[in-house]
């Protein structure tokens, strides 16, 4: 599978804006608010947990790893398949407490691999324009950059003693979103099967494009201070 390269680095504005926010928070914050916490995580980037060090009382970094265990079924041009995520997230972000529990956070979520999807083909299936009746299988992946930025807000302090509970809400964007199709089995000898199956494949990019361009990042967190 054709890997596609992707920016190491955030767009500027998200640069200045991490600059600014580094600057800002530190030279207006004391060094006790500094502190190391773990904390076990679930949402849209697996199972797993992030390492939240608090530079001070209003800012920290957060660095995190998800495992995907959850595939699920998903229609996608003219066929039904089974999808499987990335197997793993990496997730880095600066995060700033604005007032009370609300912060607001920057950084740059990484994904070991595309989305993957599968599905095998019995009796009559349609494919493209055409209708084809020998078996197969049929399986593919939704390409996109595997490092993205992303913007977002969240709930609960990350630098207080103790334990506590916060949700991030965030999104990322990707770019160059791209499908790759592929066929086996008896069908891929079928008269017309190479020029449907392409068909098949523009119409599933034309499904996921715009949206696969936005990656959206939902975690609850329980976090506990060392």
């Amino acid at each position: 599978m054709t890997k596609r390269l992707f920016r190491t680095f955030p767009p500027v504005a998200m640069r200045r804006f991490l600059s600014w926010a580094v600057v800002t928070v530190v030279a207006a914050s004391p060094a006790a608010g500094q502190g190391i916490a773990i904390a076990p995580k679930a949402g849209s980037t697996g199972f797993g947990g992030d390492l939240i060090l608090s530079l001070a009382p209003k800012l920290a970094l957060k660095g995190g790893v998800g495992f995907s265990l959850v595939d699920f079924n998903l229609d996608l041009g003219s066929q039904r398949y089974l999808v499987e995520p990335p197997p793993v997230f990496v997730t880095g972000a600066i995060d700033i407490r604005l007032t009370g529990p609300f912060r607001i956070m920057a950084g740059l979520l990484h994904r070991t691999e595309n989305v993957e999807f599968g599905g095998d083909l019995n009796g009559a299936v349609e494919i493209g324009d055409e209708t084809f009746n020998a078996p197969g299988r049929l399986e593919g992946a939704l390409i996109s950059t595997e490092t993205a930025p992303f913007l977002g807000i969240g709930l609960g302090s990350l630098g207080q003693g103790g334990f506590g509970v916060y949700l991030d809400l965030a999104v990322a964007y990707t770019s160059n979103p791209d499908v790759a199709l592929s066929g086996s089995g008896a069908i891929t000898q079928e008269e017309g099967f190479e020029v449907e199956l392409e068909k098949e494949r523009l119409s599933i990019l034309d499904d996921i494009d715009p949206y696969y361009r936005y990656w959206p990042i939902v975690n609850l967190g329980f976090r506990i201070r060392l």
